[in-house]
């Protein structure tokens, strides 16, 4: 393949712009390119004000779970600088038998970073930090990438780059997935991928793809998966309606893959044994998770968190909230359809960029096709593909995260073609006033709005202040009510937001189900963890048996529990103090904003 898109798709600067001198352009470039970046970062503050305005209490409404899992890693990234904490394993976490962090987005190559601000401010902080960066950075590398490659006009460029990097799909993953929204490492990617053909380069590019793949990697590695799948099907695409020209580059683009396998795979080697052989590893996803899909009807929908947004239509159409990643709305779909149709088409680089986009968003709709919310009789491409080693890991409607920087090459296209186009046509009319105008009205309704946030409980005075330390002796753990899981993120929230270093039972994660092969969200339930979440979450406190006093007895053996703490703040609190002290047969302590019982006698074996 040629170095450059430009090869492909060749942009020449107007004859206005060839006019001025090289040092007035440089000048003028380097001040729009600033102002360009400077308009990326407040978008992405306002974007994420709620975070800002409630400081470490601000939770994220849609998407609490997530949130929380993301600040126990960015804590974990930043024991691991400091030293106290292994990269790729937790133990703090589903005591006894710990979690598989690299199998679970340890994001290490964003929390080391970020470590110092984990430190002084907290993880919540940091987290509004790397979404900030996340959003704003995407946008601004692929402004870098669509200057680069694609067009010579900035506003172009910032069309494009402001529909990658805040785009439906992005401000949906910022509901808790910080590592979705810092994708400013893939546009790189594609630039290493677009240069493999290079005769006489091949070690230094492989090199340097192998280098950013490893750095990737500890980022997010399913992005890196799409990134790789995408930048083969655009290669592919390109080669094919481009054929022979493309011959010669065959030879090189296999060395510097090669090469770029070699680099990468030699550094990933470990952190890729744990996270597929070491302990408390698993293979696939949880139930429901792989059949995520986008809804046909999806594609020409508005997100919730837009301007022409709807949040009840949006509910029968997106899995959640957090992965509403095909909403494009039919306006943008009509220009960039108008201007294929009437402009691009001929390009061969428009056309691999329409198949690549077609394919993933066929890839997109999952297992089973779905019309506006209905099951229909279609099955879906991705049934067979998601049986395969790595792929049966894959969340199938995040493939449609690629049609962003795909749009948003078109977009640039398109407008740098609108610029081309007559002031006026010959009766007179304002063809490009016209031409700007639609689009702008295309892009208006995906106008982001902020994240919807909430203010949080504080934790406990009994964890800030250390009093734990007094019920929960080394090699015990503190045992929350109810136990933390997904619903109930209690020891997770506590233990991330005050650098305690308990352990404690249970968390949100993905690890391995009771069946050899399978996965689970979280560990598999026990009794006791079972009882005390139906009453958390509304049932009726049972009439204490002996059973259940012997199934508490036999949990707090397996956890080698040294306390079980209930928040004054857990909403059915008065109900399950009740419960729990007919359980231990004994009145748990009132001190610092929880209740505590001192379990360790009952765990304790007698002589």
């Amino acid at each position: 393949m040629k170095t450059e898109i430009q090869e492909w798709h060749r942009v020449r600067a107007t004859p206005a712009e060839r006019s001025r001198p090289a040092d007035t352009r440089v000048d003028r470039r380097r001040r729009v390119n600033v102002a360009v970046g400077a308009g990326f970062l407040i978008a992405a503050v306002l974007v994420t004000s709620g975070l800002w305005k409630d400081g470490s209490r601000a939770l994220i409404s849609v998407n609490i779970p997530d949130q929380v899992f993301f600040q126990f890693v960015l804590r974990h990234g930043l024991d691991v600088l400091t030293g106290d904490a292994a990269p790729f394993f937790t133990s703090q976490m589903n005591a006894p038998h710990g979690v598989n962090l690299m199998a679970n987005t340890v994001i290490l190559g964003l929390g080391i970073p970020l470590a110092p601000i984990t430190a002084i401010w907290g993880p919540q902080v940091s987290l509004a930090v790397l979404l900030v960066l996340g959003l704003a950075g995407t946008a601004a590398a692929w402004y870098w990438f669509l200057r680069r490659h694609v067009t010579t006009s900035a506003v172009a460029a910032a069309a494009g780059a402001a529909l990658c990097g805040f785009g439906p799909g992005m401000i949906s993953q910022a509901n808790g997935h910080p590592n979705w929204t810092a994708q400013f490492l893939v546009p790189f990617l594609v630039h290493r991928a677009l240069r493999m053909g290079e005769p006489g380069r091949c070690l230094r590019n492989g090199v340097l793809l192998g280098l950013l793949v490893t750095v990737q990697a500890f980022v997010n590695e399913e992005v890196l998966l799409y990134t790789a799948l995408a930048c083969a099907a655009f290669l592919a695409a390109y080669a094919a309606v481009t054929w022979p020209a493309q011959r010669a580059a065959i030879r090189p683009v296999l060395a510097t893959a090669a090469i770029a396998a070699l680099v990468g795979g030699a550094l990933l080697a470990y952190p890729l044994w744990s996270q597929f052989f070491g302990p408390q590893s698993f293979r696939g996803l949880p139930p429901g998770a792989s059949a995520y899909g986008a809804d046909l009807a999806s594609f020409a929908a508005f997100p919730r968190l837009s301007l022409g947004g709807n949040v009840d239509t949006v509910r029968l159409l997106a899995p959640n909230a957090a992965e509403e990643n095909t909403f494009l709305g039919w306006p943008l779909l009509a220009v960039l359809a108008l201007a294929v149709a009437g402009w691009l088409w001929q390009r061969a680089l428009v056309r691999a960029l329409l198949a690549t986009g077609g394919l993933f968003a066929v890839f997109a709709l999952g297992r089973q096709v779905f019309a506006g919310g209905e099951r229909t009789a279609l099955p879906g491409l991705w049934r067979p593909l998601g049986q395969l080693p790595l792929l049966e890991s894959v969340v199938p409607v995040r493939f449609g995260l690629v049609l962003l920087p795909v749009a948003g090459a078109l977009l640039a296209l398109a407008i740098e073609a609108v610029r081309r186009l007559p002031r006026r046509s010959a009766g007179e009319l304002p063809v490009r006033r016209l031409a700007y105008g639609l689009i702008a009205l295309a892009l208006v309704p995906l106008l982001p709005l902020p994240l919807l946030t909430h203010r949080g409980v504080a934790v406990p005075r009994f964890i800030t202040e250390g009093t734990w330390r007094a019920y929960v002796p080394a090699g015990r753990t503190l045992v929350t009510v109810p136990v933390t899981s997904s619903k109930h993120s209690d020891g997770m929230h506590w233990w991330a937001q005050s650098g305690a270093d308990f352990a404690f039972p249970g968390g949100y994660f993905i690890g391995p189900g009771r069946l050899p092969g399978t996965a689970t969200f979280g560990p598999p339930p026990r009794p006791t963890d079972l009882l005390l979440a139906a009453v958390a979450e509304g049932a009726k406190a049972p009439r204490v048996t002996a059973r259940m006093r012997d199934g508490l007895l036999a949990d707090l053996r397996f956890w080698q529990a040294g306390a079980l703490v209930l928040s004054d703040r857990e909403p059915r609190a008065d109900v399950l103090r009740e419960l729990v002290n007919d359980l231990v047969d004994d009145e748990g302590v009132r001190i610092g904003g929880v209740t505590v019982w001192d379990v360790a006698p009952l765990v304790t074996p007698t002589a």
